[in-house]
């Protein structure tokens, strides 16, 4: 139910926010522990639960978690890089700021998207921050860490659901990490997090569809709804798919007696939710809708990106479970993504976009249906050895860790973006005012881009946007080295020149970072107002 929770507090934090309350923690935190409460007070009653299947789910959350958690290092700093990275800190920043969601339709011009954007994740970050007395940004890293080990533990459910042995089971789990450019590479590198933080949510209604497919109760219809509506909330290209499989899994439902009131209920319940959040969030913003059809970089398939042993080891899944109805979530809903990623490229080939950006994004939830069916393929070792040992399967499940998780984990990391130290800097600037009079002394451009943007908040339209765009940090020494440009600067005092520190003046330090101020020159008068020194 931590899930169930996780996703309440996107609902019902969203729905505060629409009625005029603001972003206000506290009261969507108890407001969301209630209902998770009644409702798992409402879930059926079930046999106690294998000791093995318990603590195999606990292990792999944990184990997962664990590692994932790593990349980010003792602080927890989100590692990944891209411009999206610093466009969702943004919309964090501004609801950290105000304690409310963006509603100004005039921030179009400083936030760009970020501004309509479906604020799910961003708003669950920073609730969870203020649970623990952090920045939203700061607590963005552990929760999608969370998010991701939550969503290998919900793969090893579904594939449970199949009637797969516990190591076969297990065996799901471990073949994500062979595209793990998909698995967790999309916040721990490229900086997708609300897409993150929608695939968990995209995998738990998935699991809770499977649940109410077996046995169809109006409170696993409104847990699925949970789930989907929170998808929708963060980032709603995921619904697509869940959708088509919902609907079939209602019009395949022969549950007797009152079938058509069965399903008219199923469908009441499980798309409520969903049409409220859906109808107060596209209001005013239908314009936008036309994104899905943009170019944009992403990571595109192929056989380097996603392998080849994933997708055959599926086709081998397909062809052992097609017949098998406890299956028929899980192949369904593959499908339904491969249709939804069609008709997204065809859409974005019609419109000339270059990448079709949106399709391609499918494949990134596309590989958890793929690992359960992989793991039922993989499974046909036990009609070859015909018995039904678990030591071979067991024997598998480690040669994936060695071939599979452990290459994963070791790989190396990219220079993450985001600083401790450096965002102190900013947020020092930012209070006295100079937040549109410092130049960037940092190691890269995503660094002045993140500085600029969500630590110092100033707008992406503005004029000097060019700038940050074209940034060099050589180029960016040289001006200062010889005293030209801005009169101060967030610089990272490890890159500084001696012949450069010898002729600055230090105003405030933070750890490696400083704000730092060269002397004046006659060229300089008309930017006295930008002189934090003054």
């Amino acid at each position: 139910m931590v899930s169930a929770g996780l996703a309440l507090i996107v609902i019902s934090g969203y729905l505060f926010d629409a009625a005029g309350g603001g972003v206000a923690p506290t009261t969507v935190l108890v407001l969301s522990a209630a209902m998770t409460i009644a409702m798992l007070w409402l879930w059926p009653r079930s046999p106690a639960a294998d000791p093995a299947d318990t603590f195999a789910w606990l292990g792999i959350v944990v184990v997962v978690a664990a590692a994932i958690a790593s990349m980010g290092g003792p602080s927890l700093l989100l590692p990944g890089r891209g411009p999206d990275l610093t466009h969702h800190l943004l919309l964090v920043d501004y609801i950290d700021q105000h304690r409310q969601l963006v509603h100004d339709r005039s921030l179009d011009g400083a936030m760009g998207e970020m501004a309509h954007y479906t604020p799910g994740a961003h708003l669950l970050a920073v609730i969870i921050g203020a649970l623990f007395g952090v920045e939203g940004w700061r607590a963005f890293f552990p929760l999608l860490a969370l998010c991701a080990a939550l969503t290998a533990g919900f793969v090893y459910l579904i594939a449970r659901r199949l009637a797969l042995p516990v190591p076969y089971a297990v065996c799901a789990v471990l073949l994500l990490f062979l595209p793990a450019q998909y698995f967790y590479g999309a916040f721990t590198h490229d900086g997708f997090l609300a897409q993150a933080a929608a695939t968990f949510l995209a995998v738990a209604a998935w699991w809770a569809l499977s649940a109410w497919d077996e046995d169809p109760t109006p409170i696993k219809a409104a847990l699925f709804s949970i789930f989907l509506a929170a998808t929708f909330l963060t980032w709603p290209v995921f619904i697509g798919p869940l959708l088509l499989v919902f609907a079939g899994a209602v019009l395949a439902t022969n549950h007797p007696p009152q079938r058509w009131r069965r399903r008219t209920m199923a469908i009441a319940i499980g798309l409520a939710p969903l049409v409220v959040v859906a109808a107060v969030h596209v209001t005013g913003r239908t314009g936008w809708l036309a994104i899905v059809r943009t170019s944009g970089a992403i990571l595109q398939p192929s056989f380097d990106s996603l392998g080849w042993f994933l997708p055959l080891l599926a086709l081998l899944g397909i062809h052992v479970s097609v017949w098998d109805r406890r299956a028929r979530t899980t192949i369904v809903l593959l499908f339904a993504i491969v249709l939804q990623g069609l008709t997204l490229f065809v859409m974005a080939k019609t419109q000339g976009a270059d990448t079709p950006y949106m399709a391609f994004k499918m494949v990134y939830l596309a590989i958890y249906p793929l690992a359960v069916l992989g793991a039922a393929g993989i499974s046909i070792i036990r009609r070859v050895v015909a018995n039904r040992d678990t030591s071979l399967a067991w024997a598998v499940a480690t040669i994936l860790v060695v071939v599979a998780v452990r290459p994963a984990l070791i790989a190396p990391r990219a220079l993450p973006v985001v600083d401790l130290d450096l965002y102190a800097a900013g947020k020092w600037t930012r209070a006295v005012g100079g937040e549109a009079c410092v130049d960037y002394l940092v190691s890269d451009a995503q660094t002045a881009y993140w500085l600029h943007l969500a630590v110092l908040g100033n707008p992406r339209a503005a004029a000097r946007m060019e700038e940050i765009d074209r940034y060099d940090p050589r180029a960016a020494m040289g001006r200062w080295i010889a005293a030209e440009g801005r009169i101060n600067a967030i610089a990272d005092l490890r890159l500084l020149p001696d012949e450069l520190r010898s002729r600055i003046e230090v105003m405030k330090t933070f750890g490696h970072a400083a704000v730092i101020r060269r002397p004046a020159t006659p060229a300089d008068g008309k930017m006295g107002d930008c002189d934090l020194g003054r």
